[in-house]
């Protein structure tokens, strides 16, 4: 494995922590707002959907929202780059 490749996987798995780290509070704040509006401690899948498109919406999101999809386009350039500029496999 060459220096840059070891450069270019080190960076793709600091991009997928923070991802993934955004993802998970995220997921935890539709659930939060799903129990609050509920008052149920597991609502269901309506109501993540429900959450969903407030979460996609709602002006008081749109500074996570677009750090997200920012993240999200990051992480699959860098994925596909990765894809198409890997060396071919031996044998």
């Amino acid at each position: 494995m060459s220096t840059g490749q070891i450069i270019q996987l080190v960076l793709q798995g600091l991009v997928f922590l923070a991802w993934a780290a955004l993802m998970f509070r995220t997921l935890f704040l539709w659930r939060r707002r799903a129990e609050a509006e509920t008052g149920n401690t597991f609502s269901g899948p309506g109501q993540v959907l429900k959450q969903a498109g407030r979460w996609l919406r709602a002006p008081e999101d749109r500074s996570e929202r677009n750090t997200l999809l920012f993240l999200t386009f990051v992480l699959v350039v860098m994925i596909l780059t990765s894809a198409v500029l890997a060396p071919p496999s031996a044998g």
